[in-house]
């Protein structure tokens, strides 16, 4: 009959497990604030209606995690008076190297509302440049929204907008027909472009819809706090542009 170990073989000394502490730990803590913004931003995704930007990583959330997990591991034995087992040490190693690896191009661009919001107005400014382009050439613009929606693909070559639902679907660009610009509807998502046109094609007004700081819908405005309008309206008194003209669905 084989002996039984005792506890104490099993054990190790008082010491070396401070020590394997200390020095997993401070790995475990760089490993966290490295991937500590992916964390950050997985938490404001949830608790905005929209956010702007990609996604969190997830490789870079799991390894995080598995370092977390190596290190809670190793705490727990040494406080049993064990030696944790190599596997997870080696988990922290892992996870921090994969970590600082993944990270090492630091944060993730666009996740803020302003990069958002700039997306967005440079969109809505250049679909105001062919329209306007086209109106003068033309004389009128067509009125159905289909037209409008077309050209505003093409100016968006065909991207959806940087802003993101809490499922991290991304908000398409998209043309939404008003009365007038004093009353808009409040419920239009980031990325709408309202247009309202004069009877006729002869004119129009475009107003795009941001994303405020909380993540709601906002209507894009000036440093001044008045909101950002392109306007255009067709002058027989100027000459019309040459050639062709932009391209515009009839």
């Amino acid at each position: 009959m084989k002996p039984t170990p005792s506890r104490a073989a099993s054990a190790s000394p008082p010491a070396l497990r401070v020590i394997h502490g200390i020095v997993f730990g401070g790995l475990t803590a760089i490993c966290v604030v490295a991937g500590m913004a992916e964390f950050e931003h997985l938490w404001r995704t949830q608790q905005q209606p929209f956010h702007a930007g990609p996604p969190p990583r997830p490789a870079l959330v799991l390894a995080v995690l598995a370092t977390v997990l190596g290190m809670g591991v190793i705490l727990v034995q040494s406080l049993r008076g064990r030696s944790a087992r190599l596997l997870w040490s080696l988990f922290v190693l892992a996870g921090l190297v994969f970590t600082l690896w993944d990270s090492h191009e630091g944060p993730v661009p666009g996740r803020s509302p302003p990069s958002a919001n700039l997306k967005i107005l440079q969109v809505a400014r250049a679909l105001h440049g062919r329209m306007v382009e086209a109106l003068q050439t033309r004389g009128a613009l067509p009125e159905d929204t289909e037209s409008w929606q077309q050209a505003l693909e093409q100016v968006a070559q065909g991207q959806p907008t940087p802003v993101r639902t809490r499922s991290f679907a991304s908000l398409p660009f998209h043309i939404q027909k008003v009365d007038s610009l004093e009353a808009l509807p409040a419920e239009a998502p980031p990325g709408t472009v309202f247009l309202y046109l004069v009877e006729g094609g002869v004119a129009y007004e475009l107003q795009a819809v941001g994303l405020s700081p909380e993540g709601s819908p906002w209507r894009l405005q000036a440093p001044n706090g008045e909101p950002v309008v392109f306007r255009g309206a067709y002058n027989p008194d100027l000459a019309p542009a040459s050639g062709e003209g932009a391209s515009v669905p009839p």
